[in-house]
């Protein structure tokens, strides 16, 4: 079998290997049997997104869980930072959320999650795997009926992360939940946080999540706030555990504006041990040298969002993030939580008076994405083209800019970037690699 684990847990098109039936009760089975070494009659929290797919996914997998010796609590419709918060209160044995993010309304997935909030290791998710094929699949007890506490009890906490009451009076804010997990809770937090809120894309039906909305897609909202005269905006993805802020002039804020803005904070709070922020290989050298320019640092990681929470538990940061907008701070969270990060970011431009449009100062190095959909990955090094393409790159762009190339890990595809002083030079660069993996991997 092909595998299971990506940087983002199982992912793939519903109903088809791996997240067919078959498998998916399978994995129940050896989940349960795992967890099962550790805590007696184990208990899962299980939660999904919007998707017309998760129902069936969730009740495969609480049935066979339930028929190997353990107990489920089903959340229903529940953001994957909800379910993170709840372990550590909670005495679950783990947490699984069945959700495919920012993917398109086809796809899904099954992320597992620790009994602290924490994906799982590697090491634990390799184990799980290799148990896999060794099970049968198991009928058992449908999903328990949905215990509703949970979304309130999630608004309460995302209302008590804040220190003041109404902490976003007089601000005029449009919300773009993505037709996913975060749609129920978008309106009532910022009601209750005082902003006069405008809302688009909270209306899911199972098949419009990420469609042309979100965090991936913040054209829309741009558009929206315009129109409106809005203060800003906030888009979330399918989960909800990313972020992404416009401003009144409808540009956007990505994760490494909101990584500065909650740093500068933070720093003049005395929250920012050591004046450090964890960032991937992705983030912007912009953000790098801000930073620098305010007296702090940046130690950079693996992309996906648990390679930023490893780092920071190992380098004693409070403050990481992802460009795409997952952000993890520390003080609230050990998960990346798309509303609670956008609510403290629009509170700090509250709370100083200032225009959304002044959280970032970032001059960024022009950068180029490319996504290459590839039929099978292959350590580049071994791909002839594309080595060459990349050693030219690299000659050319030498203290100058940088290259990085990586494969998805949840989607069979090849991720150029490229960064550099001039945008011409390295779009002809990014696009002569892109066309070489389309050459030989495509």
């Amino acid at each position: 079998m092909e595998t299971l684990f990506g940087t983002d847990g199982i992912r793939g098109r519903a109903y088809d290997e791996p997240l067919d039936e078959n498998t998916v009760r399978r994995l129940g089975v050896a989940l349960a049997k795992d967890l099962a070494l550790q805590f007696p009659q184990p208990r899962i929290l299980l939660a999904g997104d919007t998707r017309a797919s998760t129902t069936d996914l969730a009740r495969w997998l609480a049935s066979s869980f339930q028929a190997t010796g353990g107990t489920v609590r089903w959340a229903g419709v529940l953001p994957t930072p909800a379910v993170s918060h709840f372990l550590r209160k909670d005495e679950c044995a783990a947490g699984v959320v069945i959700s495919a993010s920012h993917n398109p309304a086809e796809d899904n997935g099954i992320k597992i999650l620790g009994p602290e909030g924490e994906k799982l290791a590697d090491e634990i998710e390799r184990h799980i795997e290799s148990q896999i094929a060794e099970v049968s699949p198991r009928e058992g007890p449908d999903l328990p009926v949905v215990d509703r506490s949970f979304g309130d009890q999630y608004l309460e906490l995302l209302v008590a992360s804040h220190a003041t009451e109404q902490p976003l009076s007089g601000l005029h804010i449009v919300v773009d939940a993505a037709n996913g997990a975060g749609s129920a809770f978008a309106r009532p937090l910022l009601d209750r946080l005082g902003a006069q809120v405008s809302t688009i894309a909270t209306d899911p039906d199972g098949y419009n999540i990420n469609s042309d909305c979100g965090a991936t897609a913040p054209q829309r909202l741009a558009e929206t706030v315009l129109e409106l005269g809005a203060d800003g905006g906030l888009a979330l993805d399918g989960d909800a555990d990313r972020a992404v802020l416009v401003d009144e002039t409808g540009s956007v804020l990505d994760g490494d504006d909101i990584l500065l803005a909650w740093a500068r904070k933070l720093q003049h709070d005395g929250g920012l041990p050591g004046g450090r922020v964890v960032a991937t290989v992705m983030s912007n050298f912009g953000l790098e040298q801000a930073l620098f320019n305010d007296g702090m640092g940046i130690i950079r990681c693996s992309v996906g969002d648990r390679e930023v929470w490893m780092t920071m538990k190992e380098q004693g940061a409070t403050l990481g993030g992802e460009q795409s907008g997952h952000i993890i701070c520390s003080h609230y969270g050990v998960s990346g939580d798309g509303l609670l990060t956008g609510t403290h970011l629009l509170a700090i431009a509250a709370d100083r008076g200032i225009p959304i449009s002044d959280l970032s100062d970032i001059v960024r190095l022009p950068q180029i994405l490319i996504n290459v959909p590839v039929s099978q990955k292959l350590p580049f090094e071994e791909v002839p083209q594309v080595s060459s393409e990349l050693a030219e790159a690299n000659r050319l762009l030498e203290k100058r800019g940088r290259v990085l190339l990586r494969y998805s890990g949840t989607e069979r595809l090849a991720r150029v970037m490229v960064e550099g002083e001039d945008g011409d030079e390295i779009q002809t660069l990014a696009d002569r690699i892109a066309e070489a993996i389309r050459s030989e991997l495509g």
